[in-house]
């Protein structure tokens, strides 16, 4: 047994054409828990404590660009905010 995993903010990858129904979603972890200045392989995301930013994100926050992963959407409990296009065109250029 596994025991509980944390429940996290993601950003999902697949793009949104490519979503199928029954098929894995390929993510980027979110952290909270990060240095400063942050490391290499974080980017800082908007956020604001009362959530007022596109992110929707209330706490310090960076995509972890070594964090991939793929989740079953049913696994997805709630949707929030998006990443701004312009940080998101660079969050997917450093991954490439």
């Amino acid at each position: 047994m596994r025991g509980h995993e944390k429940q996290r903010p993601i950003i999902i990858l697949t793009e949104t054409e490519n979503i199928r129904p029954g098929e894995w979603l390929e993510a980027m972890a979110v952290t909270t828990s990060f240095a400063d200045p942050p490391p290499a392989d974080h980017v800082p995301l908007p956020w604001h404590p009362q959530g007022r930013v596109m992110t929707k994100l209330r706490k310090r926050s960076a995509a972890v660009l070594s964090w991939l992963v793929e989740i079953d959407p049913a696994d997805i409990l709630e949707l929030h905010g998006d990443v701004p296009t312009r940080l998101m065109s660079q969050i997917l250029s450093r991954l490439e």
